[in-house]
């Protein structure tokens, strides 16, 4: 196993370790590219996992403070590349226990079936993973604002006086969830302008890129799901609350209703606000971790939100295909 849950302090750069290792290993289904650079000059990852010449889009990151998913997407890249190349070494070993079965062939029976499912998945889709976009911002939320090597940078985020633990924004101050052109974005101050930041140019042009199927934003906290699209139609928003539903069958999470899908005096302007307009596809935010977690969010949360996410995206998988 190269990614390792336990791992303290995640950094960016044990993250961009496990990237290149992973891609080494899963080489016949797993590619790393940079499709940007960070203000503070750090690349902006993705991973294409599987053979598909359909796609779909998973991001995270895209909040600083918000450290629990990039490595949980890390691990489950790794959790289906390793599923999809034992697929057929399960398939043989099955075949063989079932001349002399035992009783812990149901269980085998089981682990094959869930790895024939997700080879089918990676033989139809091949997943876009964005597992950091806002790496800058990420480095500060665990290390605090040294990690950021641009004096002129660092400056600007020091008189913001937000603590690292609380930081949600990249290295300019700009929380890039508030930064995507939509309909519902709206100017926040004199200097402040849509699709401005780097880490968002490098996500639209992704989006561009490729004629996806789907996109999922994770988040933390709340154990809930975001999906309805004030200014998307009523047939859009029926599919993204069946969707949703399904979601929340899997997770327990809670479905945010329709008149809290942008908080009171906030703005839109979001990753999936962005794509739904554009696209016209289902994209839904997933915040994992419990409302009463306290930032910096604790290391246990890891297990937990893997354990949940690595059905959600094969079931999304299954049902925009």
């Amino acid at each position: 196993m190269i990614v390792n849950l336990n791992e303290p302090f995640y950094s960016y750069d044990k993250l961009i370790y496990d990237a290149v290792s992973l891609a080494q290993q899963y080489d016949s289904i797993l590619k790393c590219v940079t499709i940007g650079k960070s203000h503070d000059n750090r690349d902006i990852l993705l991973l294409k996992l599987g053979l598909g010449k359909k796609y779909m889009i998973c991001c995270a990151g895209v909040h600083a403070r918000e450290t629990i998913n990039p490595i949980v997407l890390m691990r489950i890249i790794e959790y289906y590349a390793q599923l999809y190349v034992t697929h057929k070494e399960r398939r043989i070993s099955l075949k063989k226990q079932l001349e002399k079965p035992t009783h812990l062939l149901k269980a085998e029976y089981e682990t094959m079936l869930y790895g024939a499912c997700i080879y089918e998945l990676l033989q139809t889709f091949t997943i876009l993973f964005v597992p950091l976009l806002n790496p800058d911002g990420y480095m500060i939320s665990l290390y605090g604002f040294d990690a950021i090597r641009d004096k002129t940078l660092k400056q600007k985020c020091l008189a913001m006086q937000i603590s690292n633990f609380e930081w949600k924004f990249n290295a300019r101050g700009i929380d890039i969830n508030r930064n995507f052109p939509s309909r519902l974005w709206r100017q926040k101050s004199a200097d402040d302008y849509a699709a401005s930041e780097n880490e968002t140019q490098a996500f639209i042009r992704l989006f561009h890129q490729y004629k996806s199927e789907g996109f999922l934003d994770f988040h933390s906290r709340g154990k809930s799901i975001y999906y309805y699209r004030g200014m998307m139609s009523e047939r859009y928003n029926q599919q993204q609350y069946e969707i949703a539903q399904r979601f929340k069958e899997i997770t327990n999470y809670v479905l945010v209703v329709p008149e809290e899908e942008v908080d009171t005096g906030d703005s839109g302007g979001n990753t999936v606000h962005y794509y739904s307009e554009h696209f016209n596809k289902p994209a839904l935010t997933i915040e994992t971790v419990e409302e009463e977690a306290e930032f910096p969010l604790e290391d246990k949360y890891r297990m937990y939100a893997f354990e949940e996410l690595k059905l959600v995206i094969f079931e999304f998988g299954s049902m925009i295909v």
